[in-house]
């Protein structure tokens, strides 16, 4: 927190927990027992984009990021910008490299992070798929709260119909309840109607 903020008493934003993400891949075979659902080996990081800033300095962040995730049997990775003002960090790589895949998010989250860009990360998510199902379920880390929450779009009867599937949602999080720290209020489970793998 700096000077100004502490004399106009404004809170320093929570650091993010970032290490969380390290408990998905003990937490996927519970999933899978419970629910069908296994990793289909895409996600990716959610956060504002920042404009300008000092010398490029968040650019730079980016870039150093996807450096960092490298290329390679199978592995991609690459970055987006939306329309509302967020963009997207998008890994994927094999179904079966659930903890490089997991490793890979953390050093996006990591980066920004140490670049000063923490409280511009806004959630990390990683899918799910059940067989060869349309159904599609993803997890949700908000780096600021430090939970997980589900996210079942509905398979849309007609196209551009956005729609959830509470049912899968309310299923998942009880077969992870043991596992992974679920966010208890539900009206923090909010949709990410652009996540990867969608």
């Amino acid at each position: 927190m700096g000077i100004k903020d502490g004399l106009l008493g404004r809170p320093a934003p929570a650091a993010p927990e970032l290490d969380r993400l390290f408990a998905l891949p003990a937490a996927a075979p519970a999933l899978a027992a419970g629910t069908g659902f296994v990793p289909d080996g895409s996600g990716g990081v959610c956060h504002r984009m920042v404009e300008g800033g000092a010398f490029g300095a968040f650019a730079r962040a980016q870039r150093e990021a996807h450096r960092l995730l490298g290329r390679g049997e199978g592995h991609e990775a690459g970055m987006s910008a939306g329309p509302y003002g967020w963009g997207w960090a998008r890994v994927s790589g094999p179904p079966d490299r659930f903890e490089r895949l997991v490793g890979d998010l953390h050093t996006v989250n990591a980066t920004l992070d140490a670049a000063g860009y923490g409280p511009y990360l806004l959630c990390t998510v990683v899918c799910f798929r059940r067989g060869d199902g349309p159904q599609r379920l993803f997890i949700v880390h908000s780096p600021v709260r430090g939970t997980f929450y589900p996210f079942a779009p509905r398979p849309p009867d007609v196209p551009g119909e956005n729609r959830r599937n509470n049912l899968v949602e309310r299923h998942v999080r009880d077969a992870l309840a043991d596992e992974l720290p679920m966010e208890p209020d539900t009206a923090r489970w909010f949709p990410i109607w652009d996540a990867p793998g969608l």
